[in-house]
């Protein structure tokens, strides 16, 4: 995901050789992705929509921030098991650097309902965005 292990490092978004198209009405039953992205209804092989990829987003927005997965083991049925069924946690040192806005944005992008998962237009509308933008906007001017 970092093009280096250090400051100067870029993150890039790969690994798109498991992912299946569905269109914004369509569900899709077949489980495409990689563990530890991948959303619950996909490990349960249940109808799954455009929603698994928010949760893959929260995926990459909580690794991005911590290093980390937000679910993770080395073995994969206990990944699966920690995915479908484990709370998520900021209990890594690096989570109190991140505000509050960042990770209620997270836990809405990881709810395990698909039902409940934030959708990708209350996403951007999110506040953490708007404090990041209202930074950039500041840096930059």
């Amino acid at each position: 995901m970092m093009t280096e292990s250090n400051e100067s490092g870029q993150p890039k978004i790969v690994d798109f050789g498991l992912s299946k198209i569905i269109g914004p009405s369509e569900t899709a039953t077949e489980p495409f992705g990689t563990l530890g992205y991948v959303a619950p209804e996909v490990l349960k092989k249940s109808p799954y929509s455009f929603s698994c990829d928010i949760w893959s987003l929260g995926c990459i927005l909580y690794a991005l921030l911590s290093g980390s997965l937000p679910f993770d083991h080395n073995e994969q049925k206990e990944l699966m098991r920690m995915t479908m069924d484990e709370a998520l946690k900021f209990d890594l040192s690096v989570w109190s650097t991140i505000s509050q806005d960042c990770k209620s944005l997270i836990s809405e992008l990881l709810r395990k309902t698909p039902a409940n998962r934030i959708s990708l237009d209350d996403a951007i509308k999110h506040p953490w965005f708007d404090s990041v933008r209202s930074k950039y906007t500041t840096e930059t001017a």
